[in-house]
């Protein structure tokens, strides 16, 4: 048996848990425990170590260990279960911990002791005799509990003029207690962040671990792994310097802590304000906000301290700091650089370095900026544009340089292919490119206009070209495709239409090579917006 006991004790020397060593050999996990306990007080810390030795090396192991026949007491030792409760409140501190100690006190005693097996049975048979709080995943500062209450409270939108139901945001640090909750309009994205950012900042700190409802809350399981949503989960986690990890399916008692607290919330808030009327979400924030102070300054069950009071004396000094900034949520897309360099972004469009003209590109937008990501690396940044569509934000080094970029795209030549299809498409691709603040912002639209020919063919779209000229004198790619998709062109398609071509000065005004090649070419990250 010695000789497993040496097998043993090199399988844990490279890698293996106690646990599998033990079931791989046939020992005991107690076994295992004190084996390794004896090889550290020898020195013997790696593999070469185990080499040196023989299975005999270890008997001296083995026989600190009390067992029948010896002249001891052979009664086992009791742990003193209140210690163990009080001492696993402490940060670091397992059962394991304990049940060493536990066990090295008998030894040394020359008392019979309990197996680890037996130890935790008895702790946790100690804890439900005495109603305690078994504190073994609850230590300071380690975990927040989140999910959503389900039961929600109505509200008037005054946006939407309307009445809406306001969704209820729990947290809860399960050491202290302390619940953190909030309303929101649904539990989208954007929703289960801020309701994160709220309770980090409500508790002046970011626990190690943020434990969700196995990521069904807010965030569906199926979304969850898709690239944009979980990548914006785990930035939130990153910038805090946490870490987030799902209660396991069919565990209730990983999330046993907010569970309680959704109870609590939801009879304390939403029960106690089911019959007043909001007028806003800002109200019935307020409100909430105020009912939550209530929960938490009231005494706990069978305790003289509050929430805040058990978090202050045991829990916010374990709390790992806060950034100086909040984190703002992002969102991630992704896109191809056009012929005019920039990508399109909810309706506005966004300068890329020419070098990476036509390829495929990642965004990274928030509420404030849009960031141009290629394979990895930041190549663009730029404040977020809002409001008014089809505005663009261009820095002057992203335009190329007239020997790599204007020999071949300019004006005349997406005037010359307009003329192929007809002088109705000519026109309305030179006056897309006369009403471009900077030219190559055109270019996408141009694009578009003759690319609808490998759809509807030349003579439909010369047709639905002339037609929009009789009613436009700013025809756009959108209202030539809307023609087309209509059949408008085909309804009277024997009918010509006269082409008159403007004359005069262009609204805007273009930049040509020569200016990308002059000395007056700004420099650095100014940008130039389309008004």
């Amino acid at each position: 048996m010695h000789s497993n006991y040496l097998a043993a004790l090199r399988a844990v020397f490279n890698g293996i848990s106690q646990r599998q060593a033990a079931k791989a050999h046939g020992v005991s996990r107690d076994t295992i425990a004190i084996l390794v306990r004896f090889a550290e007080s020898k020195g013997w810390s790696d593999l070469d170590d185990l080499e040196k030795i023989t299975p005999a090396d270890l008997e001296p192991a083995m026989a600190r260990q009390p067992g029948p026949g010896a002249n001891r007491d052979q009664s086992y030792v009791m742990p003193d279960y209140d210690w163990v409760h009080e001492e696993l409140g402490k940060a670091h501190v397992t059962l394991v911990m304990l049940w060493e100690e536990y066990a090295e006190r008998c030894i040394a005693a020359n008392k019979r002791y309990y197996g680890e097996t037996q130890f935790r049975r008895y702790y946790h048979q100690h804890a439900k005799q005495k109603k305690a709080t078994i504190r073994l995943r609850h230590k300071p500062g380690l975990a927040m509990q989140v999910d959503w209450a389900g039961s929600k409270i109505g509200y008037y939108d005054e946006e939407l003029s309307k009445m809406r139901e306001a969704h209820l945001f729990v947290a809860v640090l399960p050491c202290s207690q302390l619940i953190f909750a909030d309303v929101f309009r649904d539990e989208k994205l954007p929703s289960w962040i801020k309701g994160h950012v709220n309770a980090f900042a409500y508790y002046g700190g970011v626990p190690k671990t943020v434990v969700p409802d196995n990521l069904k809350t807010g965030v569906s399981k199926a979304q969850f792994y898709e690239p944009g949503i979980n990548q914006s989960y785990q930035e939130l986690a990153s910038y805090y310097g946490t870490v987030i990890l799902p209660a396991r399916v069919r565990k209730p008692r990983d999330k046993g802590a907010v569970e309680n607290s959704v109870k609590i919330a939801s009879h304390r808030i939403l029960g106690k304000l089911r019959n007043k009327e909001f007028h806003s979400l800002f109200e019935l924030k307020a409100s909430v906000a105020e009912c939550l102070e209530a929960i938490n300054s009231a005494p706990l069950t069978d305790k003289s301290m509050s929430r805040w009071d058990a978090f202050l004396e045991e829990e916010k000094d374990y709390l790992l700091m806060l950034p100086e900034v909040p984190f703002e949520l992002s969102e991630w897309r992704k896109a191809k650089v056009q012929p005019n360099c920039h990508i399109a972004f909810q309706g506005h469009y966004y300068s890329v370095p020419f070098e990476h003209l036509g390829e495929d590109v990642e965004i990274r937008a928030t509420t404030s900026t849009v960031e141009i990501f290629y394979h990895h690396q930041r190549v663009a940044s730029h404040l977020r544009l809002h409001g008014k569509k089809k505005r663009y934000q261009t820095v002057d080094d992203h335009m190329p340089p007239n020997k790599l970029f204007f020999a071949n795209w300019d004006a005349e030549r997406f005037i010359n292919w307009g003329k192929q299809m007809g002088p109705a498409c000519a026109e309305v691709i030179r006056r897309i490119l006369d009403r471009a603040v900077i030219e190559q912002h055109a270019y996408r639209g141009c694009f578009g206009i003759l690319s609808l020919r490998d759809k509807y063919g030349t003579q439909r779209l010369e047709q639905a070209c002339a037609l929009l000229l009789t009613r436009s004198r700013v025809p756009g790619y959108s209202q030539v495709k809307r023609v087309l998709e209509k059949g408008e062109d085909l309804k009277d398609n024997k009918k010509t239409y006269t082409v008159k071509v403007e004359q005069g000065a262009p609204r805007g005004f273009r930049r040509g090579s020569e200016y990308y090649g002059s000395d007056d070419r700004r420099k650095g990250s100014e940008s130039n917006v389309k008004k």
